[in-house]
């Protein structure tokens, strides 16, 4: 291998490395668009509405009574990792256990709320569409 081959490649490895690395950090802002994507205005990075990836609980516009909360979420896919944001927050990891992901809430108060999941399905990033629900406590 030459070296203007060997320098070729270790430019790729460093760009997919950079471009990886920001992905997970430029989601934190995507906004549903009309095509049915994600587009993150810093990064103009689109990541795909899933068919396959779900919020199980709570369902759409469903009231919670409680102060302590477990979503559902699931997929017939195979899912890598999966995070969850309440309102456009903060990206917070789910646990996976009993075929579904979990993610436990709690501290929050009476209102209306959205949730929308992110993960990767299949090798691929995907998210959901945001998911209605009040809180009445």
């Amino acid at each position: 291998m030459t070296t203007k081959t060997k320098t070729k490649k270790t430019l790729k490895d460093t760009l997919r490395k950079v471009v990886a690395s920001t992905r997970r950090t430029a989601v934190s802002k995507t906004t549903k668009t009309k095509t049915k994507t994600a587009t993150n205005s810093s990064s103009q990075k689109t990541i795909p509405l899933a068919k396959d990836l779900y919020i199980d609980y709570p369902s759409n516009n469903e009231q919670v009574y409680c102060g302590h909360y477990c979503f559902r979420l699931g997929s017939p896919s195979n899912i890598s990792w999966l995070k969850i944001s309440i309102n456009g927050g903060p990206w917070q990891d789910c646990r996976n256990a009993n075929g579904y992901w979990w993610y436990d809430w709690w501290n929050f108060t009476t209102g209306n709320f959205y949730a929308e999941a992110y993960g990767c399905v299949d090798g691929k990033e995907v998210k959901t569409a945001k998911r209605k629900f009040k809180v009445v406590i």
